[in-house]
């Protein structure tokens, strides 16, 4: 099921990127900015429990104009927390709702980068929703704030105690449109 929602993501996304290369409507950028993480999860006995980190993120995008207010923008991001490295890939809608704002949302592919350790015990693959607003500061500066949440339990942690742990992102940052 997983598998076929992800092949039909990425063949909608494929297609888009072919038609707005094609009539010039696609636009690449830039992206960084600070990123907090949170790892909600559960000790053994059930006790809710987490960790809090604030890191850096960066990506390169490319957002695709589909109507006079409507665009989709897909990324290849990497941020950090606690010295792991993840490669995300959110594919938003984004809808221009007053002059120069626009909000976002659709699904986000997580990937653990560096899952060597033996005290983490990381599901390599993850699955989130994002969120977020931006603000179109210039033609090409952009401002804005993602708020990410796990779907999918994605973290073990043997150290902290933190158990069937879901990475939930926030964000705040700024791109530069190419």
């Amino acid at each position: 099921m997983l598998r076929a929602f992800l092949l039909t993501v990425l063949l909608v996304v494929l297609n888009l990127m072919t038609v707005a290369q094609n009539q010039k409507l696609s636009i690449f950028g830039i992206k960084g900015g600070l990123n907090r993480s949170v790892i909600s999860g559960k000790q053994l006995d059930g006790t809710e429990t987490g960790f809090i980190g604030v890191e850096i993120y960066g990506s390169i995008s490319l957002d695709t104009e589909l109507s006079s207010r409507w665009r989709f923008e897909n990324e290849l991001l990497i941020s950090w927390t606690d010295e792991y490295y993840f490669l995300e890939i959110p594919l938003r809608f984004k809808h221009e709702t007053f002059e120069r704002v626009f909000f976002t949302a659709g699904p986000k592919i997580d990937m653990v980068l560096n899952n060597d350790d033996e005290t983490y015990d990381f599901n390599n693959f993850g699955v989130s929703l994002e969120l977020g607003a931006q603000y179109m500061l210039t033609k090409r500066i952009i401002s804005e704030f993602r708020y990410s949440h796990g779907l999918i339990t994605q973290i073990n942690d043997i150290v902290l105690d933190i158990y069937d742990g879901r990475r939930n992102t926030l964000r705040f940052g700024l791109g530069y449109r190419l």
